[in-house]
This record gives structure tokens, sequence and C-alpha cells, in this order.
């Protein structure tokens, strides 16, 4: 077969479990799998495929229909913002909605060196953008989960230093210009109702934000101002429905000119605070 008909083959394999996804599904595979850009995907649609690309399609195809483990998983990576993350079940995949926490801090951050923390980091994935092509800040890059840590030391560069403790256990007071987190806050009793990709491939500990959902922001308002300098600010992905919730937190623990920051499709999605003592 040639591409543009094993593009159509793998599309219409796929339908039945992703849905409207499934084509930007199948550009991805074959991306990853010939090295290729989405264009040369439509620039070269007459080039033929060799027998051993279609035996790992069909191998990609079976595993994604089997059981809907998450085609990042499988591939073991994923494009956020303009790179590609290293990705395991032990970490969150990046979504697009995370997008929107990294461009609120580029857009409110100044050009010059800068020092943050990245609360509940996962796959470094937020670190790493906001330490790359884009800034050149230094980050401190915190996780309960050490597993997580391996997959974070293989996206994040020499910029970053990664520390496994529970909450703040291990960082010094006063060391931060601004904190960046996108927390679990996925309320418990939520959870075993989410989709099967997501509940039954990642890791619970990073969606679960206790009963109702803010047990990270309750933290990270309260404990999160000792950790950062004169001045420090907070930014903070949240869920479409909490950012009243959040604000009324961030208000009540001495957080001033506190926002709340839309995705592109309008959804309340960042929270961002100052703590002036």
């Amino acid at each position: 077969m040639n591409l543009s008909q094993t593009l159509k083959h793998i599309q219409n394999s796929l339908l039945p479990i992703a849905g409207k996804f499934a084509l930007p599904e199948s550009e991805r595979i074959l991306e990853f799998l010939l090295g290729a850009s989405r264009s040369d995907l439509y620039l070269e649609r007459h080039e033929e495929l060799s027998p051993e690309i279609l035996k790992e399609i069909g191998s990609i195809i079976s595993r994604r229909l089997l059981t809907d483990e998450p085609l990042a998983y499988i591939l073991g990576c994923t494009y956020f913002f303009d790179r590609e993350i290293t990705v395991t079940p032990e970490v969150l995949i990046p979504r697009l909605d995370t997008e929107t926490l990294i461009e609120t801090v580029l857009l409110n951050e100044p050009l010059h060196h800068l020092r943050f923390l990245d609360f509940g980091t996962g796959s470094g994935c937020i670190s790493a953008v906001l330490t790359g092509s884009h800034r050149r800040w230094k980050g401190i890059a915190v996780d309960a989960s050490m597993p997580a840590l391996r997959i974070a030391r293989k996206n994040c560069g020499s910029e970053v230093d990664l520390i496994c403790c529970s909450f703040f256990s291990a960082i010094k007071p006063n060391s931060f210009d601004f904190i960046v987190s996108n927390p679990p806050y996925i309320p418990s009793e939520t959870v075993p109702t989410l989709d099967r990709s997501v509940r039954d491939f990642e890791p619970i500990a990073a969606l679960d934000g206790g009963a109702d959902g803010l047990d990270f922001y309750r933290f990270l308002a309260n404990s999160g101002k000792a950790l950062l300098s004169m001045g420090g600010r907070i930014y903070c992905e949240i869920s479409c429905d909490q950012g009243e919730a959040v604000k009324k937190i961030m208000v009540a623990n001495g957080w001033n000119n506190i926002i709340v920051i839309n995705d592109l499709g309008g959804r309340p999605r960042v929270i961002h605070g100052i703590f002036k003592p």
C-alpha cells in the first residue's frame, strides 16, 4: 500500500475507538514510524511502504483497539507546545489545555533570568518548555513519584533540577520568582467515571484532587507563599468549573491581583496571582 492508502486504512481501523481523532492519530502513527512531517504524508502520498512498516502499523492498531491504551503511551512520546515529550504510564500525557498555562507564564514574566518552582512536574513538560528556547530561566521541578522524575529527566535539560519530595518538604523558602503547577484537580468521586483510556492507564495520583478537587489549591495557596521572593507569582491550571472556588481560596490566603484566564475555547483554564505581604 502507498502512503495515502495506508493513512485511510489506519483511520478507518481507529474510527470505532478514536472517533473524530482517528485522522490525527493516524497521521501521528505515520509521522512517528517514518520520521516524517505531516505535510510529507500528503506530498509523498504515492510512496509505497515496506512490509516491515506495515507490520508495525498493524501491531499499533491492534494494541490501540484491544484495550483503548492511549496512543502516546504506545509510541512512548507525544507533542506538547513545540517539542516532543517522552511519556510512559508513570506520568500524565500532556494536554492542549496546559499550553494555556505555558502561554500565560510567558506573557506575564520578564525575559531576564528568573527562578521558578514546578510543583507536581510529572513528565516535566512545563519545565522543559520554560527552560527551552523561549526563556533561559532556571527551574526546580518537584514530584512525589520517583518513576515520574525519571521520565522528567529525559525531557528536561540541565537548567532544571529535579527533587523527589512530598509537597514542599525539601524546598528552601524565599527561593523563587514564581510557582507554576498543573496539580491534580478532579474530584475523587469523578475519577472512576473518567474515560477508560484515562482511568485505566494514567496515574490516578496525578488526577485525584480530593473530595472536591481543590485539595492542592488549598495547599499551594497556603504553603506556596513562603517559597517566593517579595512580589512572587503563582500560575495554576484549573478545571473549567473551578475558577471562582480557587479564587476564593487564594483571596483567603492573602494573594492579590488574582485573575482567571480562559483557554482558546473561552473556558476558565488558568489562575494567576501575586503575593504581596
